[in-house]
């Protein structure tokens, strides 16, 4: 099956590792308990969700949310975040995105306030989604290419607001009931 110009493929638990990416020997067969094994360098490949954060902004009992400029999930609502870079710590990688996405110098408050799997893209890649409050420490936020605009919204909006992926809604909601009570 295809999507425009795109092959679907779909993927397995090791899946798209048909060779090893380390030095392009064919793979053996998955292990019943996943994972393939190169048989020359005998290096072991899996496929994971790959690590993204997200940030919740809240002040004056609003949070920030953006407005996606681009595909996938274009003109919905969206967290400044991103995914991490190898080797990258969470809270590291969010204050590094919201400073890309929003101009703005951060930091993270507290431990993660949500962690949600969900599906990213076109190609349904898995993501593993942690969510931080994060306070704007200095800067005027000055939104990036990536983002259309940003709204400050109450606990009392977030039903009827068109999240790109519910658990930045549950991210929100998680936040706001926090700062609130």
């Amino acid at each position: 099956m295809t999507h425009g110009s795109r092959k679907r493929i779909s993927f397995s638990p090791t899946e798209p590792f048909r060779f090893c990416p380390a030095d392009g020997t064919k793979l053996s067969e998955p292990r019943p308990s996943g994972g393939v094994t190169c048989p020359l360098c005998d290096r072991s490949w899996y496929r994971g969700s790959a690590p993204a954060v997200g940030a919740v902004i809240v002040e004056d009992g609003k949070a920030l949310v953006t407005i996606r400029a681009r595909e996938p999930e274009k003109g919905r609502l969206d967290l400044p975040g991103g995914f991490l870079e190898v080797g990258e710590h969470p809270a590291d990688g969010l204050v590094r995105e919201v400073k890309e996405e929003l101009g703005v110098e951060a930091e993270v408050v507290g431990d993660s306030v949500l962690q949600a799997t969900h599906t990213y893209g076109e190609g349904g890649d898995w993501v593993l989604a942690i969510g931080f409050r994060v306070k704007i420490l200095g800067g005027e936020i000055r939104p990036a290419d990536d983002v259309a605009g940003v709204r400050w919204v109450s606990v009392g909006e977030i039903d009827d607001l068109d999240f790109a992926w519910a658990h930045d809604r549950a991210l929100v909601r998680a936040a706001l009931e926090r700062e609130n009570s």
